[in-house]
């Protein structure tokens, strides 16, 4: 058992900073320990009586295993009682019940049913000692203005008198992110509760139907400034020491058959005419089925046509070469049945299909060293699980969209507990969508910067000027 004596100083600064607020958000990186500050700093305000009981919600396998694991694993939480709330609807309202009637100290909730959480909390009384403090982990996950849960969350977030929010990835995307997140915690005082108005005041569109925006000149700087007095975080000087970090990019080539197909599918994606290209609507349009083809396969009205097997020789290669523990992570179901296929169907892996009972097994089993290979998609394991105590290698069968589960998933084994140098290997088709994702994830580029560049690489007319 580790005692408080053990936590960084930058851990107790951040708890102290989340006692003294109401209102605040705890940016830290993956791995760098925000879970036991937030929960130093619950702990303290339940030992001094300003809050009776502390709502939490966080991603599903995080609010099942993480919060839960770290409560017994300090001295100075261990005393807390805490429920994680599951179950049927009925087993759900009786949790909730007991936390009125003072039974818990903690209620840990999955983000996945926080539109009936919100519905059953309405009913409660606005005394109800529920609505003291609500934590949000990964709070970046409410940063789609249109989400149901973030819209719901807000409508009544007055209600609740402390809201803290938990992030390692506050503007994943770009400064657009910024506005839901910070509306929920701040309960809209901070920038009001409209986000088209806020985005109208300080963005303009880079196309005419409105699907990207950029920040007006000096507009992500008032942004920030006026973002900043919400927000904890570390310092440069106090980042936690990590093991080095190596990712290494592996391209494979499309056999000509497999290229001809491509190019097929990609001439009713996008044009070219005398004047140069003609984008696509969205950079969105040109993944899918390119997408599929850079892996080796299509679907196509529900069956599964296979193209080329570059990227399952690529998987068969990391496979014979591993000298420790491999963490292999794939996008389409098809990716994980060729890996089934290389490794038998019993192969461990964390995504859909998965119950949480083998899910939270196989995690287990990962950390004890007892798995050689186990497979995740990024969104399953994409924010807060541990799985650094297991091995220290990772491949990607292909690139992901999301610059936020690209740095997510890396950080499940770069993280705070992690020994040994971290290798993560991605495979990518050359001059396919491959590359586009690349450029989005690794080179921080906007989804239209990215789509442009894959373009003018696409011709030879990549620019010399480098972009970061």
């Amino acid at each position: 058992m580790r005692q408080k004596s053990e936590l960084r100083p930058y851990q107790h600064r951040i708890a102290t900073a989340l006692y003294e607020n109401d209102e605040k958000i705890a940016v830290v990186r993956p791995g760098g320990g925000k879970t036991v500050a937030a929960l130093t700093a619950i702990e303290e305000l339940i030992r001094d009586k300003h809050v009776r009981h502390v709502l939490v919600i966080a991603p599903k396998r995080v609010a099942r295993m993480v919060w839960p694991d770290e409560i017994a694993l300090w001295a100075h939480t261990r005393g807390l009682s805490y429920q994680v709330l599951s179950g049927t609807p009925q087993q759900r309202l009786i949790g909730l019940a007991e936390a009125h009637a003072g039974v818990f100290d903690i209620t840990i909730v999955g983000i996945d049913i926080v539109e009936w959480l919100v519905d059953a909390l309405v009913k409660l009384p606005d005394d109800s000692r529920l609505f003291d403090l609500l934590v949000i982990d990964e709070v970046s996950r409410l940063r789609k203005p249109s989400g149901v849960r973030a819209r719901r969350l807000l409508r009544y977030a007055k209600r609740w008198r402390m809201i803290w929010g938990l992030t390692g990835t506050l503007r994943p995307s770009g400064p657009e992110d910024l506005f839901m997140p910070a509306t929920v915690v701040t309960r809209a005082r901070l920038w009001g509760k409209s986000f088209y108005r806020w985005r109208k005041d300080r963005f303009y569109p880079l196309d005419y139907q409105g699907y990207t925006w950029a920040p007006l000149p000096g507009a992500e700087e008032v942004i920030n400034r006026q973002l900043a007095p919400l927000c904890v975080t570390l310092r440069d000087d106090e980042l936690p020491q990590l093991p080095e970090l190596s990712i290494l990019f592996d391209r494979v080539e499309l056999p000509p058959s497999a290229r001809k197909q491509y190019n097929d599918m990609e001439e009713k994606l996008m044009l070219r005419d005398d004047n140069g290209i003609v984008l696509a609507s969205t950079a969105a349009v040109a993944t899918g089925k390119l997408a599929q083809i850079a892996n080796g396969f299509v679907y196509d009205d529900g069956a599964t046509i296979r193209l080329h097997p570059e990227k399952e020789q690529w998987a068969q290669d990391i496979i014979d070469d591993a000298a420790g523990p491999v963490l292999l992570i794939y996008e389409y179901r098809e990716d994980l049945e060729m890996l089934r296929g290389l490794l038998g169907e019993d192969l461990p892996y964390l995504g859909d299909g998965v119950t949480d009972k083998a899910s939270d097994h196989n995690i287990t089993q990962w950390n004890a060293g007892k798995l050689p290979f186990m497979a995740m998609h990024p969104a399953s394991g994409g924010h807060g699980l541990n799985l650094q105590h297991g091995g220290s290698d990772m491949a990607w069968i292909c690139p992901t969209w999301s610059p936020e589960l690209w740095e997510q998933t890396i950080a499940r084994l770069h993280r705070s507990g992690q020994n040994k140098s971290v290798v993560v290997r991605v495979c990518s088709a050359a001059d396919t969508v491959d590359e586009m994702k690349l450029d989005r994830v690794h080179k921080k580029m906007t989804a239209q910067a990215a789509f442009e560049a894959y373009l003018r690489r696409h011709q030879g007319q990549e620019s010399s000027t480098a972009i970061t």
